[in-house]
């Protein structure tokens, strides 16, 4: 007696292999690391030269150059604080939404009585 061939004995209707086929897609699409986690953004502050933190859940991370500064900023659910401070001049503050991205950021630092 010959074998069955194996193909004979597994039928997969052919909307069943579309839908594994999407899924496999949209599975690979939801991967760490896509392009759309990261945003470039460039702070720039009036006066320049000023240097930043930035804080995310209780994180605090410091530039490690002077305004203007290009930046990628890691995209989550969770707010960025950004406080700029140069000498002579008063701290800026802004918070950075993941959900809003901007590309550049714009900050006045008013000078110290």
């Amino acid at each position: 007696m010959m074998a069955k061939k194996v193909s004979s004995l597994v039928r997969i209707p052919n909307r069943s292999r579309w839908m594994c086929m999407g899924a496999i897609v949209f599975l690979s699409a939801c991967t760490h690391g896509r392009d759309w986690d990261t945003s470039d953004v460039t702070i720039i502050t009036n006066p320049p030269g000023a240097e930043c933190t930035f804080e995310r859940n209780g994180l605090k991370t410091t530039a490690r150059a002077v305004t203007p500064v290009k930046i990628t900023l890691t995209r989550t659910g969770t707010d960025i604080r950004i406080v700029c401070s140069r000498s002579g001049h008063a701290s800026a503050v802004t918070t950075y939404s993941p959900f809003f991205s901007r590309d550049r950021i714009f900050l006045n630092l008013t000078p110290q009585s």
